[in-house]
């Protein structure tokens, strides 16, 4: 296995290389076995601009997806590939419902129809992902019919929701999704007991052409967590993170109610050091200012292996036996009138 870092990346675990060519010299195609995933947001719930809400486009052959769509996702897509990226998503992995995951879902929908998608949208997500698109559709009724009776083509609008749970919930083109449990639900946090709200949190593993790639959905880890397993030998083991606040004030003790249901770098660490990826990466990071050295410091105690630290708009690239880390090559704002998106 060849493991390739770009300089711009903080964390130097592995010998540096400059790949700011890495889009033009590494293409998608259904010729060949790329994939390609980019950080769209690392963020969580909290306000940042820095890290935007959690959202990941993954390209892999023909396939342009999104595993969440948090704060901020539309501009950063439009920043990774101009209208085209908009228009081109046609297929959204929820994690769970909280908002910070959802709530850039419907701009995923009306921008890509607007600006250019013609097909339905597929969205697939845990028990409530009809229920809340079922309300999203109603909401924006008004301005779907106001723009099909000035002119914007009706196909497009289409909306087919699959409300999933574990298993494979995809396979096409060479490129399978797996859904599992992950342990996100509230719990008591004196006994650990769930407390019984409705609905579940899920994770997805992606493989294609012999890639394989976990995201881990917001959890905490324990001895039980199917990541350990299904995360076998992943090349890209993608893990949320979360580290206590510092301080007693009322703000601080708020903020870490929430370490209860996310995991620590130690509690990842053992995660990764089972799983043994070709590469730990760390997104969704709590609070958004945590620094790189502060979660590799806490994770190396239990796990020596590979491992980076997300950032928005860090791109990873699998090719061959090539894992290439580096940023995505930002697009010119550009005028949709020259966009040709309407052309495919």
């Amino acid at each position: 296995m060849k493991i390739l870092k770009n300089a711009l990346c903080m964390v130097a675990i592995f010998s540096l290389q400059s790949v700011t060519s890495i889009a033009q010299e590494n293409p998608v195609s259904v010729d060949n076995d790329t994939m390609k995933i980019t950080f769209l947001g690392t963020g969580a719930p909290r306000p940042s601009t820095e890290r935007y809400g959690p959202s990941i486009l993954v390209e892999a052959g023909d396939h342009k997806i999104l595993v969440d769509a948090g704060p901020g996702m539309r501009e950063r897509l439009f920043e990774a590939g101009g209208f085209e990226a908009i228009s081109g998503v046609d297929h959204v992995l929820v994690t769970h419902l909280h908002f910070d995951h959802t709530v850039s879902v419907s701009s995923v929908w009306l921008s890509g129809w607007l600006f250019g998608r013609r097909v339905p949208l597929h969205i697939q997500g845990p028990v409530g992902i009809k229920d809340m698109m079922e309300n999203i559709e109603r909401a924006y009724q008004w301005d779907v019919d106001y723009r099909i009776m000035v002119g914007v083509p009706k196909e497009g609008t289409e909306l087919i929701v699959d409300e999933v749970s574990d298993g494979v919930i995809f396979d096409e083109g060479g490129l399978k999704i797996t859904a599992f449990q992950v342990e996100h639900m509230p719990i008591n946090i004196e006994t650990g007991n769930v407390l019984g709200l409705r609905g579940e949190t899920i994770g997805f593993r992606m493989d294609y052409k012999g890639h394989s790639v976990l995201f881990s959905g917001d959890t905490r880890s324990t001895e039980k967590s199917e990541i350990n397993q299904v995360g076998k030998g992943v090349d890209l083991l993608i893990h949320e993170v979360q580290v206590p606040s510092p301080g007693a004030t009322a703000e601080a003790n708020l903020a870490n109610v929430s370490m209860s249901v996310h995991s620590t770098p130690e509690q990842v660490g053992h995660v990764f050091e089972k799983a043994k990826p070709k590469m730990g990466v760390y997104s969704h990071i709590i609070p958004p200012g945590t620094t790189a050295e502060d979660l590799v410091k806490g994770t190396r105690p239990y796990y020596k292996g590979p491992l980076t630290v997300a950032h928005d708009f860090m791109e990873i690239t699998l090719k061959g036996d090539e894992i290439i880390v580096g940023e995505r090559v930002k697009q010119s704002d550009g005028k949709f009138e020259d966009s040709n998106v309407l052309a495919k």
